[in-house]
């Protein structure tokens, strides 16, 4: 094939948008520099942390700050809007996978998706 032909080509396939899925396709800006651990079921809850939406991901809730920020991948069933705030609902003093997180908006108190998480992973630097 042409060399001339073939580079648009190759462009435009490139800037193409990814399948939907499981809103893993863009990774949340939150994790960048940081590298990814083993899975786990469960994290610790501390009163000065919050689960929070990515800023760039809505189908991504990160947990912690600092050295290691958790990060857990929910469907896309579950994409959080930018004006809402998160309520968990955890059976103990862990926030596991199989908790149920719930989105309610700031300003009509509309309540929206009732998710389950998955498990966490991981990310430090």
């Amino acid at each position: 094939m042409n060399a001339r032909i073939l580079l648009p080509i190759t462009l435009l396939t490139a800037c193409a948008a990814p399948p939907p899925g499981t809103g893993r396709e863009v990774p949340a800006s939150e994790l960048i520099g940081r590298v990814a651990g083993t899975p786990q079921r469960c994290v610790t809850l501390n009163q000065l942390q919050g689960l929070r939406i990515s800023e760039n991901n809505r189908h991504t809730l990160l947990y912690g700050s600092g050295r290691t920020v958790w990060a857990n991948y929910v469907g896309p069933e579950c994409g959080f809007g930018s004006n809402d705030v998160l309520v968990i609902h955890p059976l103990g003093s862990s926030l596991c996978r199989g908790d149920i997180v719930r989105s309610f908006d700031r300003y009509s108190r509309i309540p929206g998706a009732g998710c389950v998480l998955g498990d966490f992973v991981p990310y430090t630097r």
